[in-house]
């Protein structure tokens, strides 16, 4: 009766483990973005942290910056290609 009872609680607290894990490595893939966006807003309008600080920043931006170059050529914009057809800023 034990045994059943702590293969139970073994399963659910295993399963605990790896979705806590799931959701700390998404926090962090969403709070680099959000560094990243701070970092870069300027580019689409978000006012920007001051200049020094961003260049002091920027090394630790590689990653995020390749990340954003990926997701940019993955993308299908047609709307952007448009506003580019038409020099629509």
């Amino acid at each position: 009766m034990f045994k059943g009872v702590r293969e139970f609680f073994k399963g659910f607290f295993g399963s605990f483990k790896a979705r806590s894990t799931e959701y700390i490595e998404f926090e962090e893939r969403e709070l680099e973005n959000i560094f990243a966006l701070i970092l870069m807003g300027s580019f689409v309008g978000i006012p920007s942290p001051p200049t020094t600080l961003v260049i002091r920043l920027m090394p630790h931006m590689v990653r995020e910056i390749y990340v954003m170059q990926r997701r940019v050529a993955d993308m299908d914009d047609i709307f952007g290609e448009m506003a580019g057809m038409f020099d629509i800023a």
